[in-house]
């Protein structure tokens, strides 16, 4: 934590926040967040005006994690491709995989078997099952709720396991590739499935009292950095976030992709 005043050497980048500052007022702080700390989970700086525990301002200063990763494409082939956009979010590779070959295969009019598709289908709901278990979490652990660490941490094993059963890796596959994946889905698949199935949803009333069942939780979240939808679209988020503001938008339902037409 780092209090800023007049006498300080105020970097550069919070002069729009520190100029513009009452120095007179006590309850005024400028504080550093990164560019390590330990509630991120991705190198960001943050210079933070508060009031008390209220965010005032913000400045954010990106670009640590910078690594090239449109130039390194230039010097790959397409079929290498999946090797480098799989490491864009190591919680969520099967997208960035997916998002990826289907971009190569609309421009080389490649036509994908049905098995495969229905493959990375299955692959990537799974993947979104175990990124939203991160993001609980994380989320918990940042908001003082380390049981929910542990939790989220136990059932996303679940679903890593079974990655590394499929394509050999936790994480980072390669498996989604132009026309196709890498390799089919093992022997006994099914039954790993079913387990899953078994092991996870049950476990989710433990999330719902751990956290929206708990008075703390809900007075640290209720009001605090709200979005209404049309700020929402204004920032271009989708998902999730968008859903929550109450617009009815799921990319899979309203332009269908892969065979998401057909569940």
């Amino acid at each position: 934590v780092l209090r800023i005043s007049e006498s300080d050497a105020t970097p550069k980048v919070a002069n729009d926040i520190t100029e513009t500052s009452d120095p007179s007022e006590e309850t005024r702080m400028i504080l550093n967040m990164g560019p390590s700390h330990p509630s991120t989970h991705g190198v960001l700086r943050l210079i933070l005006e508060l009031e008390g525990e209220t965010v005032e301002r913000s400045k954010p200063v990106i670009g640590y994690l910078h690594t090239g990763m449109e130039k390194t494409a230039e010097t790959l082939s397409y079929a290498q491709g999946s090797t480098n956009v799989t490491r864009m979010d190591y919680a969520s590779p099967l997208f960035t995989e997916l998002a990826f070959s289907l971009a190569v295969e609309k421009l080389l009019e490649i036509e994908v078997p049905p098995r495969a598709t229905w493959i990375r289908m299955l692959m990537c709901e799974l993947n979104r099952i175990s990124s939203h278990l991160l993001f609980q979490a994380t989320n918990g652990m940042d908001l003082g709720a380390v049981s929910m660490m542990i939790y989220g941490w136990r059932e996303r094993e679940e679903v890593l396991r079974f990655f590394e059963k499929v394509t050999g890796l936790r994480m980072n596959h390669n498996y989604i590739r132009p026309g196709g994946v890498a390799v089919d889905l093992h022997d006994g698949w099914q039954a790993d499935l079913r387990n899953l199935l078994e092991i996870i949803p049950p476990r989710l009333d433990e999330y719902d009292d751990l956290l929206t069942g708990q008075p703390l939780f809900q007075k640290r979240l209720q009001g605090v950095g709200s979005l209404n939808t049309s700020e929402a679209l204004a920032l271009s988020a989708t998902g999730p976030i968008l859903r929550s503001t109450g617009y009815d938008w799921d990319l899979r339902k309203d332009e269908p992709y892969l065979a998401y037409d057909q569940v």
